[in-house]
């Protein structure tokens, strides 16, 4: 993974938060990897298997003032689907209390991306 971004990695870790890469997943990967410069090897070994740990990459991330685009790029990702499951919702949990947001600012905007 030495050539992804952390907030790539962040991508491809919550992809796989519920253990499968869902097609609309895997398609909002791909297409965020590429726009990234990411390899077309790079991005197919990101869709055949988990490759970074959650944790490992929340411990090397750091956004500064575009924590709330991240996130939203997150809950964009992992709603695409159309389902946020437990171990999904935990992730962005997780991910908020990293960030510093509350529910309540979570909520919001994963309401406002599904309007």
């Amino acid at each position: 993974m030495s050539n992804l971004s952390p907030i790539q990695e962040l991508l491809v870790a919550a992809a796989w938060a519920d253990g499968q890469l869902a097609e609309k997943e895997a398609l909002f990967l791909r297409r965020v990897l590429a726009n990234g410069c990411v390899s077309v090897s790079q991005i197919e070994a990101c869709l055949s298997a988990p490759t970074v740990e959650f944790g490992d990459v929340l411990g090397r991330l750091s956004v500064g003032g575009a924590g709330e685009e991240v996130m939203r790029e997150v809950l964009r990702m992992l709603q695409s689907d159309g389902a946020l499951h437990t171990k999904e919702q935990d992730l962005v949990s997780r991910l908020a209390q990293h960030l510093e947001f509350s529910p309540e600012t979570v909520e919001k905007m994963r309401r406002e991306l599904t309007n």
